[in-house]
């Protein structure tokens, strides 16, 4: 074999091999993409399944508050029928001693009657016997057969009142059966939501195991708090704009050194005026310990931008400064959340409730109870989420309590 061929032998083996090995490489490039392909399917699959539990534990825990706020109506209306009961219950006794006084009464008449004879009234008038004494006999006899009269009377209304008084009596120990019976139920339902929410939080916590999606998923709930606190500011500046033309107008007032502000204008004025600087000013909305921080780690290169107050369930979450409900529902990663506008760009945000008592728009005291500790938004433990925010940016609010 010449120098040549051998060359040419050469040349196509080296040429073979490049074929080879950019075939190898392409199927290999084919294979990556299909994986990445298929990591992006699972991916998007699992933020869907995260979305749907978000839902679920959403609609549960509105359900959860509903049946809370059944039962606390049920207890009410319990104890309205309990006293009412009990309020029966003294009437009949009050009733059937009056009965039996007035049968011990009727029955000692009727014996002074029984002993005054038996001659009647007819027989004495025509007794020519002592006329005068008969006369008086009969007087005081007519007055004995009246007085019977009323008294058989006043027995008859008695026994009535006593009838209608056992008849109500029946009715409203239905009444509180019933409702017994329904609260039961209740308390039933709300055990079923409460299993069914921690299967959610377990199914939630278990679909994000990795850091790093935990990391997304906080970050997403602080992105869509900010969305929807932007939205309420957009929704209610309306009513912001007008309450700044009645401060500048009570401002215009209070130059005349003679004008006295009424109560609706230092109601608006205290609304609308701020939470001022730091120092230690106004009462815990909640009391209870601090669980979390502002500012220490919560995920990642992630702090918290309020504090957690761990608390009793159902204890009264309370406004810690006048102000106007700007937000009063259920946020992802919050749960039922209230955020008060206090004017001048501060607001304070209280979330984790059981339930909230306010809407937007409804204006609140210092101290007005506004929701109730609660562990919504997957929580486990009931607690308060408390945030303090001015033009946005969140504040370390222990600055500002007691």
């Amino acid at each position: 074999m010449s120098t040549y061929q051998k060359f040419l032998v050469i040349f196509l083996i080296g040429l073979l091999n490049i074929n080879f090995i950019y075939a190898d490489d392409n199927q290999q490039l084919q294979s990556l993409r299909h994986s990445i392909q298929e990591h992006e399917n699972r991916l998007a699959q699992q933020k869907k399944e995260r979305e749907q539990l978000v839902n679920a534990l959403k609609q549960q825990e509105t359900e959860i508050a509903k049946l809370l706020s059944s039962i606390e109506k049920n207890n009410l209306s319990l104890k309205k029928i309990t006293t009412e009961i009990n309020n029966l219950l003294k009437q009949i006794d009050e009733l059937t001693i009056k009965q039996q006084q007035q049968q011990n009464i009727l029955s000692k008449q009727l014996e002074s009657a029984f002993k005054l004879g038996k001659m009647s009234g007819v027989e004495l008038i025509f007794s020519g016997e002592q006329r005068e004494r008969n006369e008086r006999i009969i007087t005081y006899y007519n007055y004995i057969n009246e007085a019977r009269q009323q008294l058989i009377n006043a027995l008859r209304d008695t026994q009535s009142q006593l009838n209608d008084k056992k008849i109500s009596l029946q009715i409203k120990q239905m009444s509180q059966k019933e409702l017994q019976s329904k609260q039961q139920q209740v308390y039933v339902g709300l055990e079923k939501k409460r299993q069914d929410r921690q299967k959610t939080i377990t199914a939630l916590e278990s679909s994000m195991q990795e850091n790093q999606q935990i990391l997304a998923e906080l970050r997403d709930n602080e992105v869509k708090l900010q969305a929807k606190i932007a939205q309420a500011e957009k929704e209610s500046r309306r009513i912001a704009e007008e309450e700044a033309r009645q401060v500048k107008h009570i401002e215009e007032k209070q130059k005349n050194a003679n004008y006295t502000l009424n109560s609706d204008e230092r109601s608006l004025m205290a609304r609308v005026s701020g939470i001022g600087q730091p120092q230690h000013q106004f009462n815990w909305p909640v009391n209870g310990t601090v669980a979390h921080k502002f500012g220490e780690s919560l995920q990642g290169e992630l702090y918290w931008k309020g504090m957690v107050i761990n608390a009793k369930e159902g204890t009264q979450v309370k406004a810690i400064k006048n102000g106007r409900v700007l937000l009063a529902s259920w946020l992802q990663g919050y749960g039922f959340v209230v955020v008060l506008e206090h004017g001048k760009g501060d607001m304070s945000l209280y979330g984790y409730n059981q339930r909230v008592l306010v809407d937007v728009g409804d204006s609140v005291q210092s101290g007005q109870a506004i929701a109730l500790v609660g562990s919504s938004g997957g929580q486990n433990t009931p607690s308060l989420y408390f945030e303090i925010r001015r033009d946005g940016k969140a504040l370390d609010p222990s600055g500002w309590l007691k």
